[in-house]
C-alpha cells in the first residue's frame, strides 16, 4: 500500500522570518568543524530535537485562535512531483497539493488564498494543481504577485476571486515548447551524434537532429492538445466567451490593469486587500487569524539529501545540464521579462 506523505507543518504566519542563517550556519558547520560524515549525524540529530527539521510527526503551532484563512504559496516555476520533500527550487505541484488538503481538511480554515508568483512551468504540474483547485469547496482567493502568467495564470483561472497588482505580469495564455539545435556546435568541434532508434521519429526533437516536416507536425499536434484545454479553462473558470478568450489568448502578456479590463482578474490589490476579500467570503468577523505551511526536511530525507550530494561528481551535474537543456518539454511557461 502506498504511503500517504506527512501532512507540512501548519505555522502562524511570522512576516520577515527567514531560515536562511540556519542554513548557512549549518553549510559552514559540515564544511569546516566536523569530519563530514559524524557532522551530518550530529547536525541532523540536534536540530531535529530543536524542532527545526521535520519530523514523521509534523507539529502544528499557532499563536491565534479564531476562524482562519490559510495562504498557500505558489512561487517559482511550476514543476510535476510526488515527493513533498523534493526541495528542488520552484513550485512542486506535490507540496501545493499538500498545502491546499489542509486546508481544506481544516474547519477553522474558512477561506484560501492562493498567493501566485509564478511564471507558469510544467503542463503536468499546473494540471495537477488546477484540477485539486476546482475540488476546492471553501471560497479560494487568488492573490497575484510580480508574475502570475501562463501555467501561473493556468492555476488560478477556477478561483471564486481573483485580485492582481496594476503592474502584475499576467496572461501569456498559450504553450510553448523549446527546442535546440546543437548543428553548428557539432560541426565546428568535429564531432557526430548517431542515434539508432526504431522507427523514425523515436528520437524527435532531439537537438542533435534536425526536425523533420512531419516531426514538427507531430509536436504542434501536441501544442494545439495543450492549448484547447488552456482556452477551455479560461471560458470555464472566468464565465468568458470562447471567441474572447481566443482572442485574449494569443500568448501575450498583460499587466494587472489590462486583464481587469479584459476580464482575467476581478480586482486590483495587494495581499491585505486579497486576505480582507477571503476573510469577507468566508464569512469571518473582523480580522482573520492567518495560516501558512512549512515543509521542512526529515531526519531521513536530511541525511539522504546530503548523501546524494557528496557522491554526486561534476560529470553528473554536466550530464543533467546537458538534459535540462536538451530535452524538450511541452510547457504553460511565460519566459519574457517581468516586473519586480
Amino acid at each position: 500500500m502506498e504511503q500517504e506523505p506527512a501532512p507540512p507543518r501548519v505555522i502562524q504566519i511570522q512576516p520577515e522570518k527567514s531560515r536562511t542563517a540556519l542554513w548557512v550556519l549549518i553549510a559552514v558547520s559540515i564544511g569546516f568543524l566536523l569530519p563530514v560524515c559524524a557532522c551530518a549525524v550530529l547536525l541532523a540529530t540536534a536540530v531535529t530535537s530543536l524542532g527545526i527539521l521535520g519530523t514523521d510527526s509534523p507539529s502544528s503551532s499557532s499563536s491565534g485562535t479564531g476562524d482562519a484563512v490559510a495562504i498557500v504559496r505558489v512561487e517559482g516555476a511550476i514543476f510535476s512531483s510526488d515527493d513533498v520533500d523534493d526541495f528542488t527550487t520552484g513550485a512542486n505541484s506535490a507540496v501545493v497539493m499538500a498545502d491546499l488538503r489542509s486546508a481544506m481538511d481544516d474547519p477553522t480554515v474558512k477561506a484560501i488564498l492562493l498567493r501566485v508568483d509564478s511564471p507558469g512551468g510544467s503542463v503536468t504540474g499546473s494540471a495537477q494543481i488546477y484540477e485539486l483547485v476546482r475540488e476546492i469547496e471553501k471560497p479560494l482567493i487568488v492573490s497575484m504577485a510580480a508574475v502570475a502568467a501562463s501555467g501561473g495564470y493556468y492555476i488560478s483561472a477556477p478561483a471564486d476571486y481573483i485580485i492582481a497588482r496594476p503592474d502584475t505580469v499576467t496572461g501569456s495564455i498559450g504553450v510553448i515548447m523549446t527546442l535546440f539545435n546543437a548543428d553548428d556546435f557539432l560541426n565546428e568541434w568535429g564531432i557526430d551524434i548517431i542515434n539508432i532508434t526504431s522507427g523514425p521519429n523515436k528520437a524527435i526533437g532531439s537537438a542533435w537532429e534536425d526536425l523533420t516536416p512531419e516531426q514538427r507536425g507531430i509536436l504542434e499536434a501536441f501544442i494545439d492538445e495543450a492549448y484547447e484545454d488552456f482556452v477551455q479553462i479560461i471560458v470555464d473558470g472566468r464565465n468568458l466567451d470562447e471567441a474572447t478568450v481566443r482572442q485574449l489568448a494569443d500568448g501575450r502578456i498583460y499587466s494587472g490593469r489590462q486583464a481587469q479590463a479584459n476580464g482575467l482578474v476581478d480586482e486590483l490589490g495587494n495581499l491585505d486587500n486579497a486576505i480582507a476579500k477571503a476573510a469577507e467570503l468566508g464569512g469571518i468577523s473582523g480580522e482573520p487569524r492567518i495560516v501558512e505551511y512549512e515543509h521542512l526536511p526529515s531526519f531521513e530525507s536530511f541525511l539522504t539529501g546530503f548523501s546524494t550530494r557528496l557522491n554526486h561528481s561534476q560529470a553528473d551535474q554536466v550530464l543533467e545540464a546537458i538534459d535540462a537543456f536538451t530535452l524538450p518539454a511541452i510547457e504553460y511557461r511565460y519566459v519574457g521579462p517581468a516586473s519586480e
